[in-house]
């Protein structure tokens, strides 16, 4: 029932690791202690993959009503991290497990007992079992927050048509077999381009002879990409192995297609010499195989620890060794299940049959090119949810320099220079010295009548008799500052690197120093120089609230 509910969705889509499968498990001594199904894909660097497994268990839980869903990766709780600026106060990680579930199409988290009723039916010391949760789940339905049913509404809305726009078609001049292959099995791009992607010298050398790949025979054909897999490939830095033969580069289209066929035939022959060291699937079991020496089984174990499988259980126990167990036998049913799907022979390719190998009209790389604004305001919106109206500064801070508050510059910059502390934890900015003076005062209140009072017996009788320095002191400070404006006068290139204040269209130079036009000058040129990259200037600006547009003279 639910592959012929989820198969229209996900036909023709390609995943970035792994296809979104479901198996039934069970055991007895599990939480929960009837069978229910289970899942495990791994979606590498493409989010999307993610969100669109999100939506299709979102869907799933419309049409069976009674099935509660809970999704977690390597961050945490799915739906927790996506909704964190709209959780009540009282969900922490420490008290969230087995609390967060979709149910019936909306998110829904079990609130802690609130009445001497509800300690009865809600624990609220220990963790909350997966089976007693679901039951309080089905009784009492508490739906969340509407903030969090929108954020998680936000994610998913654009399927499943957003799941198609993650596809990108590019034309290739591929070897014949590898055209052939990848048009009969259009998962397998992913798989090579991984092989690709993350290549090491043993590997390489499959590509020195193609042996199964050979570009001896080549055709020019569309190729279905996902945008993560066709960014990863033509971001290599990749030098053509001594059986391919590249057009000259000033050809920029026969030279493009030929390179990104080139990357693909040899992740392809990757891909298949790493295959041939692996173990047929058809004879094994759970006795014979060599889980410790599968890298791929090592990690999914460690994935497992990381999300509490193994229930802090020793190794060795009894439990533990149940667990174990069946995380083999999952691996091994899915290993298998993921070997046939991927199956091609070779020996059946019909490399003579031309309306195999008919190209499709390739997509354009629009996508590629992030526009500054564009990102700003992204990173923006998803770090802070910020409100309107400081979205409404920040585009205006993005317009030009009309929009840039010279005097709030000034005014932050002289305050802070005039104002601010340096102590050992570093400059103290308007905001902490506030919050700090505040801590002082309210220990100076309670310490204000405690403690000895101290006498300088000294120092009082010397400003009785009139003796006291501070005139002194003050007059030999007046001194050294003239002192030191003479000898910065005396060198002109230094002298004249100021801008000074002028009353007419002559400069004089004893004109006194124009100080806030040179900071404003200053702050700009520091900020220029740092060419958008994070830099004294913007961290200190950021800390007034203030961001400088970027800076496109060169564009202009």
């Amino acid at each position: 029932m639910i592959n012929s509910n989820i198969q229209p969705l996900i036909k023709d889509y390609i995943w970035q690791k792994d296809r979104f499968h479901l198996s039934i498990t069970y055991d007895q001594h599990q939480d929960p202690r009837y069978p229910f199904l289970f899942g495990l894909t791994r979606f590498g660097d493409c989010l999307n993959d993610e969100w669109f497994i999100v939506y299709l268990l979102k869907s799933i839980s419309l049409f069976l009503p009674e099935s509660a869903i809970s999704l977690v990766d390597n961050d945490g709780d799915v739906l927790l991290i996506e909704a964190a600026h709209h959780l009540p106060y009282w969900l922490d990680p420490s008290n969230s497990e087995n609390r967060v579930y979709l149910y019936e199409g909306k998110v829904h988290i079990i609130p802690l007992a609130s009445s001497p009723a509800d300690i009865l039916q809600i624990p609220t010391s220990g963790k909350l079992l997966r089976e007693r949760a679901i039951d309080i789940l089905r009784k009492r339905k508490p739906v969340a927050s509407k903030p969090i049913q929108d954020a998680i509404d936000e994610r998913v809305q654009g399927y499943p048509s957003a799941a198609k726009e993650e596809i990108h078609r590019a034309n290739c001049l591929l070897p014949t077999k590898a055209a052939f292959v990848l048009l009969s099995e259009p998962q397998l791009i992913t798989l090579a381009i991984e092989a690709f992607y993350l290549r090491d010298p043993i590997s390489m050398k499959a590509c020195a002879s193609m042996n199964v790949f050979s570009p001896v025979n080549t055709v020019e054909t569309t190729i279905r990409f996902t945008k993560t897999t066709y960014a990863q490939t033509i971001s290599q830095k990749f030098y053509a192995p001594k059986p391919f033969r590249l057009p000259a580069m000033n050809q920029k289209r026969q030279y493009k297609y030929a390179e990104l066929g080139m990357k693909v035939a040899c992740g392809l022959e990757m891909l298949y010499y790493n295959a041939q060291d692996e173990p047929n699937n058809e004879s094994n079991t759970v006795e014979t195989y060599k889980f410790e020496s599968d890298k791929k089984y090592l990690a999914y174990v460690d994935h497992l620890k990381k999300l509490g499988y193994f229930r802090s259980e020793r190794p060795g126990s009894q439990l533990y060794k149940v667990l174990e167990l069946q995380s083999k036998q999952q691996y091994l049913l899915f290993k298998s299940q993921e070997s046939e799907k991927r199956v091609v022979a070779l020996d059946d390719i019909d490399i003579d049959d031309e309306d195999v190998f008919e190209g499709n009209k390739e997509d354009t790389e629009d996508w590629m090119n992030v526009d500054p604004k564009q990102l700003e305001e992204l990173l923006m919106k998803r770090m802070g949810h910020m409100k309107d109206s400081m979205m409404d500064d920040l585009k205006n801070d993005f317009d030009g320099e009309d929009g840039m508050d010279l005097e709030a510059i000034m005014s932050n910059l002289e305050n802070f220079v005039e104002n601010s502390k340096s102590g050992v934890d570093g400059v103290e900015f308007p905001k902490e010295v506030m919050s700090e003076e505040e801590e002082e005062d309210s220990e100076y209140e309670e310490d204000e009548y405690e403690g000895p009072i101290k006498f300088d017996m000294d120092k009082f009788m010397s400003i009785l008799k009139g003796e006291s320095s501070f005139k002194q002191q003050e007059e030999d400070l007046t001194d050294v500052m003239e002192e030191m404006d003479q000898e910065l006068s005396s060198h002109d290139k230094l002298n004249n690197s100021f801008a000074k204040l002028t009353t007419n269209e002559e400069e004089n130079e004893d004109a006194p120093v124009d100080i806030q036009l040179n900071l404003v000058k200053n702050v700009l040129e520091s900020f220029k120089s740092q060419q958008g990259l994070p830099g004294p200037v913007s961290n200190l600006l950021n800390q007034f609230g203030l961001v400088l547009p970027a800076d496109n003279e060169q564009e202009k």
